[in-house]
């Protein structure tokens, strides 16, 4: 049996004005073609399938025209979970109009824990498969007590009969951001201890949009375009092989459908570092420009378009630093990538400069505030 794992697609993102569905739409040719050249058996989508859960009418038709041509071009069955980013009732409502296409969605967590099992057969290989959407901790624990981590091990743990794989959108184990997550951590867990997943052969992660292996049989697929200008790395999605109960993986790289590059510049040398930039993609190359400038020059963004254009690329975002100034933390490039304790950190020190921390009750209440604010009840 042969496995292709992938998610965080984020269908309708912009990055500024720039609209992804072109780069969206490459991905999903490259994916069908890889589906049928692989011999792919299973698809799994591991949450994250769009950016918003009230996604634009374009999305949605590129998510299930693509769902479509899976059912007629292949043989492949396609599992999918939501992602915080979804709306898990969105993804879940033609759940019977695509089983017989081969699809099954989780979209919320249901109490009944055999509902999240379900058991594939390929000639003499049998896999059983855990499919987790992300949760909160009221679904966990519906009635508000107990442990979030016990909780969970109940729709883990289950006597062994085969080779078993996990569909998880969490965070899990020690992992490294990209910087284009929403990494809020209100679930109860702020992220799963690795142990807690050691009854899986694989487990098919979702949530942080960087490629890696947080443990021997655990991967972030990562995202398959980069949703950032931060995100350098190379894109990929995980190829397994099942043979006797045993699952081996291997990543696969996803060609670059735009390319992304920032360009760190000052007034001496911003020519000839424009000029030498080389960049290859099928789609029009952007370009983020960050300048340090002693004052502002009229006419220089102008003057830089210009020289991208004459090379074929596009200034998307241009970051002017006046001065010589630079940034008090380097480690994030706007606030709006914070995680909500850490802006709230911040905007702490910037009132209270002299404190030399949020003092331990007053984080706590914060805390305790925005636990309840994201599980209010909707206004009617």
């Amino acid at each position: 049996m042969r496995i292709l794992h992938t998610s965080d697609w984020h269908l309708g993102k912009r990055l500024f004005k720039l609209d992804r569905a072109p780069e969206h739409q490459q991905f999903l040719d490259w994916l069908i073609n890889t589906l049928i050249n692989k011999e792919i058996d299973l698809l799994l989508i591991s949450g994250d399938i769009f950016d918003s859960p009230t996604p634009p009418h374009s999305a949605l038709e590129m998510f299930y025209h693509f769902l479509h041509r899976v059912s007629v071009e292949t043989k492949t069955e396609t599992f999918i979970i939501a992602g915080n980013h979804d709306s898990g009732l969105l993804l879940e409502a033609p759940s019977k109009l695509l089983a017989p296409h081969r699809v099954k969605v989780w979209g919320k967590l249901s109490e009944n824990v055999n509902d999240h099992w379900c058991e594939i057969k390929r000639g003499d290989e049998t896999l059983e498969i855990c499919a987790l959407p992300f949760f909160r901790s009221y679904e966990l624990l519906p009635h508000g007590e107990g442990d979030a981590l016990v909780a969970l091990r109940k729709y883990l743990e289950r006597p062994r009969s085969s080779a078993r794989l996990l569909m998880l959108h969490h965070l899990a184990g020690m992992f490294e951001a990209a910087g284009s997550e929403q990494v809020i951590s209100l679930s109860g867990v702020d992220s799963i201890p690795v142990d807690v997943l050691r009854g899986f052969d694989y487990v098919a992660l979702g949530h942080i949009h960087k490629p890696q292996k947080v443990s021997s049989n655990s991967f972030y697929s990562g995202s398959p375009i980069p949703l950032r200008f931060s995100e350098t790395l190379g894109k990929s999605v995980v190829l397994i092989d099942q043979k006797k109960d045993v699952l081996t993986f291997e990543t696969h790289p996803i060609p670059v459908f735009r390319a992304l590059a920032i360009l760190k510049v000052d007034e001496s040398n911003w020519r000839e570092k424009l000029s030498q930039l080389e960049l290859a993609s099928d789609l029009t190359p952007m370009v983020e420009v960050q300048m340090s400038l002693k004052a502002p020059v009229v006419g220089l963004i102008e003057e830089m378009k210009k020289v991208l254009e004459e090379k074929k690329y596009e200034l998307l975002s241009y970051l002017p630093t006046y001065g010589g100034v630079e940034k008090k933390d380097k480690r994030h490039e706007k606030l709006f990538e914070l995680p909500p304790e850490n802006l709230f950190q911040e905007f702490y020190a910037h009132k209270f400069p002299a404190a030399p921390t949020v003092p331990d009750e007053l984080m706590k209440d914060f805390k305790e505030l925005l636990e309840k604010s994201i599980h209010a009840p909707p206004r009617a």
